[in-house]
Formats: structure tokens, C-alpha cells, sequence
């Protein structure tokens, strides 16, 4: 009985003492109470509570830093962050998840401000490195960020010198608390230039920006180029160096068909009006990518040059392309029967054949911008049939041109390159769309503002895109030519023969053609001479 009173005592004691806390009992065993074993139990149990609060503690914690890429806060934290790097004035990012180490977010949209290099700027499928402490302690380590598809309007130029260093100090500096090693895009569209005449771009090519000592390093490969009327350019290879000082395009190897391009030298300086010099180099390009897209149902052919750059981005006629053409050998360039004189040709002359005539040897100069083309010096020989020396100039129409009687008078019997009626109601109907869905958009949150303004102005952008197709419809010309046929062309049409007499000293019937009017109304009035003449043999 009294071993068991004992132990019920002790049992009792130990729960007592066990009650009054860590210090009492730890006093206690230091005291010779409970002896070094009840010293270790307690510590053994008091490390075992520690750990478990510690474990909870980093659960939280670990819970904590998982959840937060969902909060509105750190999402909103982000915008902001994003604004102030690029000197936007609105940033917003739609969808941010982080799995397996890297954040992942679905779409961006960014509205230029007065210190930013750009416009507008859109990205979708972003992806980047991001710690678990990525916002917390530290610089944010992204390592290169990636993204699936980038459109952006990069700023033609500014209104002001101090107003260009301001947009370079947006594009040069680093980010706070965010480092980036390198930009990685699998289809990157940029988009340049004061109007659309002006107008350039690069659609959807592979980039890679990197930075560099001096600022970035552009690399492109695959996707479009064009500028003015310089359009649809393959981009095999370009890089570009981007500074402080300016821009220059340290390589550029284009494919237009089966020719080549490649850009020498060029450059682009920095400041409110940025000016652009060097030279493009062309080897049996098809006149498809140089000429007005209305002209060539007219026109087509093969030639070789070099062309010097100049110009501006920041001015109604945008940047320059002029040189003297030469065509050497594989060069050529068609004149097809479409045009009005060689029909009347091809009917009073029944010796020589006017349904193609093709131009082997000779030269001109070409000038393009500001949306017109000027050839001057032109000096053609197409072998004993035909020779053409002369100018003309093409140009888009006025408003005041295409809304008189002049824009309305387009000859009925050509086949239109561009069917307005058709793409009209396309745009209508894509319109309605996009419309409907940025109303969605809106309707879910405010925050999709921004992209409906995308939306917006890319609908917008295909407007006015179209509209200057229409123009192309009706371009204008001005100048003239004189050709020389073979001398027996009119010998069996005797009132041809008195109005336009052999030259003895050449041997040749010489005309002179006005080229004056729309492109589509090119020698007519010479074209309707012949051709009563014609008729009264």
C-alpha cells in the first residue's frame, strides 16, 4: 500500500510541476528535484513543441507566399511596378500564376506615356523566373523573359530634345528591384512611323533582345519588314544595335521572292526628329515590291539597284529611298497591254506585237516618300521596239481629288485590285465582334479597358489600311515620255503615217506621251488619237 501511495504521490508531484511551466521546472531538475534525466526530458519536449511551432509557422508562411500571386494586392503591386519601369501611363496584367518556379501570365497591356519609348504595348504568354521570396527581400532575379507574341507602336520621334532624353532614359535605365537579362519573342510586331504613308513595320518575327554596353542588341529572324512602298520583305537576318546615340542595323538580309535586299550602313540617330541614313542594296527584286500595289496590273519586272536612305520617322514624308537604277543583266521591266496606248498600238501597227513589251536596257532614278514616287532621267530600251525617255511622278489623291468628279472616274472596265464593298463589310462585321467582346470585357471589369482599347485600335489601324488601299485605286500621275517605234509601224496607214512621220535621222516614229491623270487614265488621250487615226484608213 505504501508503494502505491508513493507512486500515486510522485505521479501527482510530477503533474504539478509539469503545470507551472518551463522555468519552474527547469529550476526544479537544476535544483537536484528532478535530477539531469528530468532536465533532459523537459528540454527533449519543450525542442519537440518548438519544431512543431516552427513547422507550422513555415506552413503558413509557405501557404502564404503561394497565395499571394492571387491577391489583388501583389497583382496591382506588379502594375505599378510595371508602369513606372516603362514610364507608362497604365499597365495592366490579366492572369498571373506561378508554377514550378516560373511566373506564367496570360496576357499585358501597357498605355505609353509622355516619358515612353512607345505607344502602346501588348504581350500575351509571358513566362519568367520568379522565387518563392521574388517581391519580398532582394532584387526580383528574372533571369529572360518570355513571351509568345509582342505588338508595340514605337514612338516615331518627340516634340522636343529634353522631351527624346527622357525617352531614352526610359528605354537605358535599369529597374528597381526587377533584373532581366534578355527579352525572348516568338512573334514580335513593331509598328513605326508619323502616318501611314510614313508608316513601317515588322510583323511577326523572332526576336531576341539582350542587353549590351551601350544599351540593346536586337536579333530578328523570319517574319515581314516593310517601309513605304517597300513592302512584305522577308527577313532573313537582322540586328540591330540599339544606344544612346541612336540605332544602327548592324546586319540586314532580306528574300523578296527570288531577289535579295540587304541594307548597308544604316542608321537611325537619336532626338525629337530621328534621322535615318545608308543604303539598300537589291538584286533581281520583283518591281511588285517597290511600285504601288494598284500599278501592277500595269507594270512588272525584275530590276537590280542601290538606293540611299534618308529621311526622317518623325515627319509627314517619312523616311526616303533614292538612286539610279540600271538594268543589268537578268534585269527587265514589262509594260503589259492593260495600258491604253499599247492596245492602240497593237491595232494600228501589224508588223510588231505591243501585248508585252519588255525593257532589257537602260536606267532611271527612283525617288519614294512621303507617299508619292518619282522617277526622273527615265532612259529604256526595249531591243528595235520600243524606246522611252521621260519623268513621271505618282502620288496618292487629295480628299479634294476623290471626292470631285475626278475620283469618281475611275474606268469601270479595269478589274479592281481591292473590292471597298466587300472588305467594308468585313471590317463591319469584324468590328461588331471585337466590339461585342471588349463590351464583355468591360462588363467583367475595368480593368479590360485597356485591352478593349487594343482592340480598338487595331480595328482602327485596318480602317485606315484599307482606306489607303482605296486611295491606291485612284493614284495620281503627272509628267511625260517621248517613245520611238520602228519606222514601218504605221506604212499601211497612210493618216498615221502623215500625223506621226519617220524620223530621217533615227529611222523611228517618235510620240510624245502626257502621263497625266489616275494611273488607270495613263495615255489615253494619246491612246484615242491613234486609234481614230486608225479607223479612218
Amino acid at each position: 500500500m505504501e508503494a502505491d501511495q508513493t507512486q500515486s504521490f510522485n505521479q501527482k508531484l510530477s503533474q504539478w510541476i509539469a503545470s507551472q511551466g518551463f522555468w519552474f521546472q527547469l529550476r526544479h531538475s537544476m535544483s537536484g528535484g528532478g535530477g539531469w534525466a528530468m532536465t533532459l526530458s523537459h528540454l527533449t519536449r519543450l525542442g519537440f513543441k518548438v519544431l512543431i511551432a516552427l513547422l507550422v509557422a513555415a506552413a503558413v508562411f509557405g501557404i502564404y507566399l503561394i497565395k499571394r500571386v492571387d491577391s489583388g494586392s501583389f497583382i496591382q503591386s506588379l502594375d505599378g511596378g510595371l508602369a513606372t519601369g516603362l514610364s507608362a501611363s497604365e499597365a495592366k496584367i490579366l492572369e498571373l500564376r506561378r508554377v514550378q518556379g516560373d511566373a506564367q501570365i496570360r496576357r499585358v497591356g501597357v498605355e505609353g506615356g509622355e516619358k515612353s519609348f512607345f505607344r502602346s504595348l501588348d504581350a500575351g504568354n509571358i513566362r519568367f523566373k520568379m522565387p518563392l521570396m521574388a517581391g519580398l527581400s532582394g532584387t526580383w532575379k528574372a533571369g529572360t523573359l518570355q513571351a509568345k507574341w509582342l505588338e508595340m507602336e514605337v514612338k516615331a520621334g518627340t516634340d522636343s530634345t529634353e522631351q527624346a532624353k527622357l525617352l531614352g532614359d526610359a528605354l537605358f535605365r535599369d529597374w528597381a528591384g526587377f533584373d532581366f537579362s534578355s527579352v525572348e519573342v516568338d512573334e514580335a510586331s513593331l509598328r513605326w512611323g508619323f502616318s501611314q504613308r510614313a508608316a513601317g513595320r515588322i510583323e511577326k518575327s523572332r526576336m531576341i533582345a539582350t542587353r549590351s554596353p551601350e544599351g540593346w542588341r536586337l536579333v530578328l529572324t523570319g517574319g515581314r519588314f516593310s517601309q513605304n512602298w517597300l513592302r512584305d520583305l522577308a527577313i532573313e537576318s537582322m540586328i540591330v544595335e540599339i544606344g544612346r546615340g541612336g540605332l544602327n542595323v548592324k546586319e540586314g538580309k532580306f528574300k523578296c521572292g527570288k531577289g535579295t535586299v540587304v541594307f548597308n550602313n544604316v542608321a537611325v540617330t537619336g532626338g525629337d526628329k530621328p534621322q535615318v541614313s545608308g543604303k539598300v542594296e537589291f538584286t533581281n527584286v520583283e518591281l511588285s515590291s517597290l511600285l504601288p500595289e494598284a500599278a501592277t496590273s500595269l507594270v512588272e519586272g525584275v530590276i537590280s539597284g542601290e538606293l540611299a536612305i534618308s529621311g526622317s520617322t518623325n515627319t509627314v514624308e517619312g523616311i526616303q529611298f533614292e538612286g539610279d537604277v540600271k538594268l543589268a543583266e537578268g534585269s527587265v521591266i514589262s509594260l503589259r497591254e492593260r495600258i491604253e496606248l499599247l492596245k492602240s498600238l497593237a491595232l494600228a501597227d501589224r508588223f510588231n506585237s505591243y501585248r508585252k513589251v519588255d525593257f532589257t536596257r537602260g536606267s532611271f532614278h527612283l525617288k519614294t516618300g512621303g507617299g508619292s514616287l518619282k522617277l526622273t532621267r527615265v532612259d529604256l530600251v526595249a531591243g528595235d521596239l520600243m524606246t522611252m525617255q521621260g519623268l513621271l511622278e505618282v502620288r496618292y489623291p487629295t480628299d479634294q481629288e476623290l471626292s470631285g468628279p475626278e475620283g469618281t472616274n475611275s474606268p469601270g472596265r479595269f478589274a479592281p485590285v481591292f473590292d471597298a464593298k466587300a472588305a467594308t463589310e468585313s471590317t463591319k462585321g469584324d468590328e461588331m465582334s471585337l466590339s461585342k467582346a471588349g463590351k464583355a470585357n468591360s462588363s467583367d471589369s475595368k480593368d479590360m479597358q485597356i485591352f478593349d482599347r487594343r482592340a480598338q485600335e487595331r480595328i482602327d489601324e485596318q480602317l485606315e489600311q484599307e482606306q489607303l488601299i482605296r486611295r491606291a485605286q485612284s493614284l495620281r500621275c503627272s509628267g511625260g515620255v517621248r517613245i520611238t517605234i520602228p519606222g514601218e509601224a504605221f506604212d499601211r496607214n497612210q493618216p498615221l503615217r502623215e500625223a506621226f512621220p519617220v524620223d530621217p535621222g533615227t529611222g523611228r516614229i517618235a510620240m510624245d506621251v502626257p502621263l497625266d491623270g489616275t494611273l488607270f487614265e495613263l495615255t489615253r488621250r494619246q491612246a484615242e488619237e491613234i486609234s481614230q487615226l486608225t479607223e479612218k484608213r
